[in-house]
């Protein structure tokens, strides 16, 4: 199985994914939209991704994410009968990981079922064989039962720093999705304190 490539990523498709050369051979890989905003300006520089291989009679596929931890996730999502790789792809290129978590806690089915091909009897059913399986604090510290080791990232957020500032929009009565968003929306700089995040979170509600 190839879980990982690192070689150089060459273009986009017709189709939106993405080529990477590894050691002479090019590899076709289907990535959310997350992925696609990481990379689209690293064109002809290395890059590293995890990936998911998917084995068909017809043929073979990959799949690709920024982390183990997103990842993780699709797994979870694509072992809910009726959803396949690329509905899987389909939901964290709509809802992040942390929108999607927070999502099949809040039971929210209305807003998964706004991905492309996942409908409100799918989206309400992945709500269901997966609400046991994920926490609150699976989306607040970026954790769902593995690393979180972002291989496409600059640099590391200060966990702490974003975990303070949604517990304390939380606490202000902003539903958890609603917070993390607005945290989420905001630009982590090296001299960020707590209290300068939440200011600029609440200007994102």
């Amino acid at each position: 199985m190839i879980s990982y490539l690192r070689g150089k990523y060459l273009d986009r498709t017709e189709d939106g994914n993405i080529i990477i050369l590894v050691n002479g051979i090019g590899f076709e890989v289907t990535v959310t939209t997350e992925v696609l905003g990481m990379i689209e300006h690293r064109k002809d520089e290395e890059i590293e991704i995890y990936t998911y291989m998917q084995v068909k009679e017809d043929g073979m596929a990959l799949f690709g994410f920024s982390s183990l931890d997103e990842m993780s996730v699709f797994k979870k999502i694509i072992g809910v009968s009726g959803i396949g790789p690329k509905g899987g792809i389909s939901i964290l290129s709509t809802l992040s990981r942390e929108q999607l978590i927070l999502a099949v806690i809040e039971e929210n089915s209305d807003l998964i079922s706004k991905a492309p091909g996942i409908g409100k009897k799918t989206a309400a059913k992945l709500v269901l064989e997966l609400k046991d399986k994920f926490k609150l604090s699976d989306a607040l510290n970026g954790n769902s039962g593995v690393e979180n080791t972002n291989v496409l990232s600059d640099a590391s957020t200060d966990n702490s720093i974003v975990n303070d500032a949604i517990a304390a929009l939380v606490s202000l009565g902003y539903s958890s999705q609603e917070s993390t968003k607005a945290v989420r929306a905001v630009e982590i700089t090296e001299d960020m304190t707590v209290d300068k995040l939440l200011s600029l979170s609440l200007r994102n509600i």
